[in-house]
């Protein structure tokens, strides 16, 4: 070991025996020889020479700053070196991941400074070495991979120069080498699937990387495609890559009549009957294929919105060809859509999001206006409405909360699988109520079957579902404007109120999460008691007796009973003129909760710093839902006859008063000097 090299393992080195003054002599060692006029060409001869990882990489990124300074004479210099070496050293020896990075990136430093120019067979060259083997292979796909992003990709910021040249170099390269680039391509994804699947890999990355900017059509050939969907259908180690690439070639940017064109000439929906694998049990494989098909989705779907914005009579015949497709597809976004794991569920939401967005403008208007001033293309009602009622009986089971889904567990709020389910049920809502903007009858009769199912066939549903049919029942509630007038005119939502509080089973159903659903639905609805009076003797007093009872107010779940307290407050304001001669009854119902129990300080835990400690009694409220409860029972004293309000305040007021009158007492100072703290909890 030399001087040289002593001074690269000091720099690399992590000893902490080594003094900063060492340190420091060794990097300016190393500067100098950077310094020197010959010293790509130091560098490039020790990289030849030495075994020694560190050495390798010092010498070769010293490399890639310097080539745009070299002469023309040294840069060629310096290429014939690099040529040589991948033809007599790289196929017999395997270079770490690193050291074939950093010659992959000299190599495209000289062909970033001298291609076409001065270098116009710098593709060529590269392109004959291939046959040496694997290796070469291997470095020339890593060329490509780094060339993109140092030349060609329109995604990295650049200046206005290096953007200038980035367009020289793709124009030169679509001239003369994209052909035969492609073939190489071609030759790689059939050589090497089974020995070297990972050469297969990088292939299909840099393909759908270069697809941005080639011909298309280079790519886009059954030759081609039928390589890509083959390795799709082998579910190999190359499947998830070959399906990004396959999704990047539809994606490619053209004009939308060519693209529904080349959808049609390709077969793209036969190709993909045979890639998606439905037997499959690899959810990222699955995940994957999904991916593509969301991919494809959107593309034809954008092809769809603008050519039937025109007016000339073949963009209407590609637009029927593109909804056509639309139609077609729909069949994989809803087997994806219907999958079990709600995360390759969630992979086709973006493609049902846009369509559902959008649908609405698609269907053919009445108004005659709108007919001969309208777009060229347009669909009949009946014709979305197959998609419309698919998609509704697919959210209802997707919208119901998974087994392994924690809930009111702060510890599981920030989960990234809670997030991710959360946000995926936020988008099905929307898309819920996007289709009662399209066919708002459907949506109706949808809801109607769902809780007419639900009460006839209850007992073999699971609470969760039970929870989601009931949370897009409140939800069909959000999308009428004027929920009362709805109610008074017996619309299909108040028919499904009455036929839920007529099940009984359902209204006593012991789950926090159904019991929780009904709280809202009671409160939602609950007008109907006033608009529709006749129906409360019959199931007013049931839902009362729902909220006062073991399932409401009583229940022994913590977050049933606070949530009861609060809903039964609101719920007696719908229904306080119905409600007001029961008073008497409900705070009887009610008085043992409304008690506010004395608890000796020696029977609470002790808490440093903090003066006064609450504690929950078991089966009693806290003082936040006991105040919800006085409130429920006011309104209902409030709406008494003037004869009977007297006297039914002073028995709302009696428990209050007593305690009040308790403490104002003599009676308690004895207590107080015994048991103070005891006594300002209370």
């Amino acid at each position: 070991m030399d001087d040289f090299e002593r001074a690269i393992k000091v720099i690399f080195t992590q000893d902490p025996s080594i003094t900063p003054a060492v340190r420091e002599q060794a990097t300016s060692y190393c500067d100098a020889t950077k310094a020197r006029p010959d010293g790509w060409c130091f560098c490039w001869e020790r990289f030849l020479q030495s075994e020694l990882l560190e050495v390798k990489l010092w010498c070769l990124q010293v490399i890639p700053p310097a080539i745009p300074l070299l002469a023309h004479e040294a840069r060629a210099d310096l290429r014939g070196k690099l040529l040589v070496w991948l033809r007599d050293v790289a196929p017999g020896k395997q270079e770490d991941v690193v050291v074939r990075n950093k010659v992959a990136l000299i190599y495209v430093g000289l062909l970033k400074v001298d291609y076409p120019s001065s270098w116009p067979s710098g593709w060529k060259d590269l392109v004959a070495l291939l046959d040496k083997g694997p290796h070469l292979v291997d470095f020339f796909l890593r060329v490509l991979a780094i060339f993109d992003q140092e030349v060609v990709s329109d995604e990295v910021p650049r200046s206005n120069e290096d953007r200038q040249r980035s367009q020289q170099v793709k124009h030169a390269m679509r001239e003369s080498d994209v052909l035969q680039l492609v073939e190489c391509w071609y030759t790689i994804l059939t050589s090497f699937r089974k020995s070297a699947p990972q050469l297969v890999i990088d292939c299909l990355k840099v393909i759908s990387t270069y697809i941005v900017w080639i011909e298309i059509s280079t790519i886009a050939n059954d030759k081609f495609l039928s390589a890509i969907c083959s390795l799709i259908s082998e579910a190999g180690p190359c499947s998830n890559e070959a399906c990004e690439c396959f999704a990047a070639v539809v994606a490619k940017k053209m004009p939308s009549s060519k693209k529904v064109q080349m959808l049609g000439h390709l077969q793209i929906l036969p190709r993909l009957e045979g890639c998606v694998h439905r037997a499959a049990t690899d959810p990222q494989l699955l995940g994957k294929e999904a991916e593509m098909v969301n991919s494809i989705g959107e593309v034809v779907l954008e092809a769809y919105v603008d050519l039937r914005a025109q007016t000339d009579a073949e963009s209407a015949t590609l637009a029927q060809a593109a909804w056509e497709f639309i139609k077609l597809l729909m069949t994989f976004v809803f087997w994806f859509f219907s999958h079990k794991e709600y995360q390759i569920a969630d992979v086709v939401e973006p493609f049902l999001t846009q369509f559902f967005v959008q649908v609405k403008s698609f269907v053919r208007s009445d108004s005659k206006e709108a007919m001969q001033q309208g777009p060229c293309h347009t669909v009949g009602l009946d014709e979305v409405r197959p998609i419309l009622m698919q998609t509704l009986q697919l959210i209802i089971q997707r919208i119901a909360y998974p087994d392994w889904f924690q809930h009111n567990d702060p510890s599981f709020e920030d989960d990234e699988q809670h997030v991710t389910f959360i946000e995926f049920r936020r988008s099905l809502n929307k898309i819920y109520k996007r289709i009662f903007l399209v066919d708002e009858q459907l949506g109706f009769q949808f809801v109607q079957a769902s809780i007419t199912q639900l009460c006839q066939g209850l007992s073999g549903v699971r609470p969760m579902e039970v929870d989601a049919v009931l949370y897009l029942y409140k939800e069909a509630g959000e999308i009428i404007k004027d929920v009362g007038q709805h109610l008074q005119g017996q619309g299909p939502l108040a028919a499904c109120f009455v036929q839920l509080i007529e099940c009984e089973a359902l209204v006593k159903a012991d789950h926090w999460a159904v019991q929780l659903a009904l709280m809202e639905l009671y409160v939602r609805y609950g007008k109907i008691f006033t608009l529709h009076a006749e129906l409360f003797p019959r199931y007013g007093q049931r839902v009362l007796e729902a909220f006062v009872g073991t399932q409401g107010v009583r229940s022994s779940d913590p977050r049933i009973a606070t949530r009861a307290c609060f809903m039964f407050a609101r719920f007696v304001k719908l229904v306080k003129a119905q409600a007001a001669p029961l008073a008497a009854h409900i705070h009887g119902a009610l008085q043992d909760l409304l008690a506010v129990p004395y608890v000796p300080s020696a029977l609470l835990p002790v808490q440093a710093e903090v003066p006064l400690t609450k504690v929950a009694v078991k089966g009693s409220l806290r003082a936040e839902d006991q105040g919800c409860l006085f409130e429920a029972l006011a309104t209902l004293v409030a709406a008494s006859p003037a004869e009977e309000l007297h006297p039914r305040l002073m028995t709302l007021l009696q428990g209050p008063a007593g305690s009040l009158s308790e403490i104002l007492s003599g009676a308690a100072a004895a207590r107080v000097g015994n048991d103070a703290a005891g006594c300002a909890g209370w």
